[in-house]
């Protein structure tokens, strides 16, 4: 019974967090086509009310190291699909991802729990070195990552994350089109929200923030 207290005040604190989340994003409940129930706020961001665990998955990233499930535990991950060829949406994205951390970062007092990663569907082009030297344009703190088609699609189909490579007669030149959108993964390795364009940087990161500290207070419950 001693622990009543303290367990009623963190339902208290999670109730007044989750009100203020809706108020903050003025949000509606809707039914994803996964039948995940989902709140929607203007195209901007799509939080799942419970978030999706991810299966295991096995990447390499741009120094040959593999990188499975595990390297998304224990830190907040922004995932993006793209690949180093993008004419337009990835370096635009990749811009927007390092102004989002920094904000964050900011925000946060110096938080560095977060991690970013560009992960390509086009292994064919997009070597460790490529992806090394495409990232170091923009931010090299970002994880640059690929593998296999059939280890791509694992990911990309948990998120929903689509993309095709366009037919075309020269090996080396080729269109691959992908989803635009940003993948956010919580410490648990859960698929917890999407992002879509434009980016407003300042405004994900408020409620990523808010994000954060419900997640906290779920896991003392």
């Amino acid at each position: 019974m001693r622990h009543a207290p303290f367990k009623f005040s963190l339902i208290v604190g999670l109730v007044l967090a989750l009100t203020f989340l809706a108020g903050e994003f003025l949000w509606l409940f809707s039914q994803g086509n996964d039948a995940y129930p989902r709140l929607i706020q203007d195209q901007a961001m799509t939080v799942f009310v419970e978030p999706k665990p991810l299966k295991e998955f096995l990447l390499i990233d741009q120094n040959s190291n593999a990188f499975d499930l595990s390297h998304l535990k224990g830190k907040w991950s922004f995932l993006f699909f793209g690949f180093t060829h993008c004419p337009d949406i990835c370096p635009s994205t990749l811009v927007s991802l390092s102004k989002l951390r920094a904000r964050i970062i900011k925000d946060i007092n110096g938080s560095n729990n977060i991690q970013l990663a560009f992960i390509s569907v086009d292994p064919k082009r997009d070597t460790g070195t490529v992806l090394k030297q495409y990232i170091g344009y923009f931010d090299p703190s970002i994880i640059g990552l690929t593998g296999t088609d059939l280890e791509l699609r694992n990911l990309s189909q948990q998120l929903d994350a689509k993309f095709e490579v366009a037919p075309s007669i020269d090996k080396n030149s080729y269109q691959v089109y992908h989803t635009s959108a940003i993948f956010l993964i919580n410490p648990q390795g859960q698929y917890v929200a999407l992002l879509t364009p434009p980016f407003d940087i300042s405004t994900i990161s408020r409620r990523f923030i808010v994000i954060q500290k419900i997640d906290t207070l779920k896991s003392l419950l």
